[in-house]
């Protein structure tokens, strides 16, 4: 029987990759997230702004439609990060799913070679059993002749 120990070895490395992978696609969508929060406090700041001073309103609706690019670029961004951390946690499942089954299968295969080790060590015993017991009837029925 074949040791799955480079094997487990091998997927747990894998899973270690794409979990340093998940992690950093997760700072990637949230580092989205807060810049689009930077950008709506940037907006009402532009707003507040905008209403306080006459010269800062007229320059608002070009700021408005800049923003408005802005915004969907950061929702846009968000969106394309979120469906990474699906796809890498997508990948993670499936190698912890091999994991699991390489992890059974040695488990199994270590199993069956107990069993094997300790059977063959029963027939042993139970030989050496029956040796003795052939002896002891030879002894004992060779007492009885002499």
């Amino acid at each position: 029987m074949k040791d799955l120990g480079s094997l487990i070895r091998l997927v747990q490395w894998r899973v270690d990759e794409k979990r340093r992978e998940l992690a950093e696609r997760e700072a990637v969508a949230e580092a989205c997230r807060q810049a689009l929060i930077a950008l709506e406090a940037e907006l009402k700041r532009e707003q507040q702004a905008a209403s306080a001073s006459y010269e800062a309103g007229q320059g608002y609706a070009n700021y408005a439609k800049r923003f408005l690019k802005r915004r969907a670029d950061a929702e846009n961004a968000i969106r394309a990060a979120d469906v990474e951390v699906e796809r890498v946690r997508d990948e993670l499942s499936g190698l912890f799913l091999e994991l699991k089954q390489a992890e059974i299968t040695q488990a199994n295969r270590e199993k069956r070679e107990a069993q094997r080790l300790a059977k063959l060590d029963q027939n042993d015993l139970d030989e050496m059993a029956l040796v003795r017991f052939s002896r002891a009837k030879k002894a004992e029925g060779g007492e009885g002749r002499g």
